[in-house]
């Protein structure tokens, strides 16, 4: 009789790759539809797969840097990370987080990516768009 060999453990196999809601959700950012918000009110839904395209709901941002000095113009140019977001779902995850613009005299409104959590800025006219959509 042979030697009995030793059992290996099962393993499970490795994913085939992205599933199809994931393939889905990445041609969307990739048109710009949906955004890096993980609720993203504004992209395709399976309640509503056609949104009516618009640009004011197209229009994604990038959070800036804090400005160290007076100098706002230079901030905005830069971004703290790779994520960008609709005005209005960046608001709604700002105000969830317990961050706000209340301050309406500041030209820069400072918020933290719902992703990552990297704490940088906006615009005033970048938040106040975002705050008329919702």
């Amino acid at each position: 009789m042979p030697p009995r060999r030793e059992r290996k453990d099962w393993t499970l196999p490795p994913a085939p790759g992205p599933s199809l809601r994931q393939r889905v959700e990445q041609r969307e950012r990739e048109q710009g539809l949906r955004c890096s918000d993980t609720s993203c009110g504004v992209g395709p839904s399976d309640d509503d797969p056609y949104p009516e395209p618009s640009t004011s709901l197209t229009k994604q941002v990038s959070i800036h840097p804090l400005p160290d000095t007076s100098d706002h113009e230079s901030a905005v140019h830069a971004s703290v990370c790779a994520h960008e977001f609709h005005p209005a779902c960046l608001v709604s995850a700002e105000r969830v987080a317990g961050w706000g613009g209340e301050d309406k005299a500041e030209p820069l409104v400072e918020v933290s990516c719902p992703v990552c959590r990297a704490v940088g800025c906006v615009t005033r006219d970048e938040w106040e768009s975002g705050v008329s959509a919702l």
